[in-house]
């Protein structure tokens, strides 16, 4: 009996063990170029994805693992961003059409500093990989670095062009664009624009002349439908405050309204992949649901 019992103590912390392992495993591959070549639509134009405030591996690893499924690239490259601006570059970033994610060392730094490393690691791929064209998707604050580096460099010759942007819950009218607060930012929007504006969206505002009248956006909001007409952490009006910064011919807006478009969870929807898949990759993109 006590035999039996010793083997049903191993085989559990066996068990376990292995489970362990393959976490950490599944963990490590987030940040890990793949080898996967399985794309079935045609792209040559690659793709940034870049978290928010306090954004690890999970914040787009997951959502680039989804796309690969669903044959739209590979991801090729990782590039993490030193503090000192330095690029740890694993992988190719000139595969046509590859998916490249972009993790921050110093993940809880401010717009400025973001900026200033986005223009870094734009300016690098075009010198050394002769990239000419990217797309870029854009969590959170990361969508507020990426709007801030388009009003200063987006019509530049030393970057890539930035061919569309889709950006996820980003609070592009609040004050603290960083860590989440625990009163949700409210700035009524008018017709004329928002009733208020915060620093940073008036000076991205007087500057938005810059930003590439070529350059598309998807621009998606989260509502919980839960009375606060927000997703949790960033209202409506300061996600949607975006439209009275661009041109209405590049500009479309969605507002997901489900109990899934929290802020945390807008990069890990269906919904929302599917909107993305269209808007970057047109119509083939959405073969990849017709039979599910």
């Amino acid at each position: 009996m006590l035999k039996d019992a010793n083997k049903l103590v191993q085989t559990t912390v066996i068990a376990a063990g292995g489970l362990a392992l393959g976490a950490a495993l599944e963990w490590y591959k987030l940040a890990e170029p793949s080898k996967n070549r399985e794309v079935t639509l045609q792209n040559q134009i690659p793709t940034l994805f870049i978290h928010g405030y306090a954004g690890t591996r999970l914040s787009s690893g997951l959502m680039i693992k989804r796309f690969e499924h669903y044959g739209w690239g590979q991801k090729s490259t990782v590039i993490v961003v030193k503090a000192d601006g330095r690029l740890k570059i694993k992988g190719d970033p000139s595969i046509p059409g590859g998916f490249i994610q972009v993790l921050f060392d110093k993940n809880r730094m401010s717009i400025i500093h973001q900026t200033d490393w986005l223009w870094r690691l734009m300016s690098y791929l075009k010198n050394n990989y002769g990239i000419e064209k990217i797309n870029i998707i854009a969590h959170s604050m990361g969508g507020v670095t990426v709007l801030n580096f388009l009003s200063k460099f987006g019509i530049s010759d030393r970057v890539p062009h930035v061919e569309k942007v889709v950006t996820l819950g980003v609070p592009f009218n609040d004050t603290e664009v960083g860590k989440d607060g625990k009163e949700i930012e409210y700035r009524p929007l008018t017709q004329y624009g928002p009733l208020t504006m915060a620093p940073l969206f008036s000076k991205i505002k007087k500057h938005r002349y810059i930003i590439s009248p070529d350059t598309k956006f998807l621009n998606i909001a989260g509502d919980l439908e839960n009375g606060t007409a927000s997703d949790g952490s960033v209202s409506l009006d300061s996600v949607l405050s975006l439209r009275y910064l661009l041109p209405r011919q590049v500009y479309h807006e969605v507002i997901v309204k489900d109990k899934k478009a929290s802020h945390s969870r807008l990069h890990e929807n269906r919904q929302v992949d599917k909107m993305i898949g269209q808007f970057l990759f047109g119509k083939q993109a959405l073969q990849a649901f017709a039979d599910k």
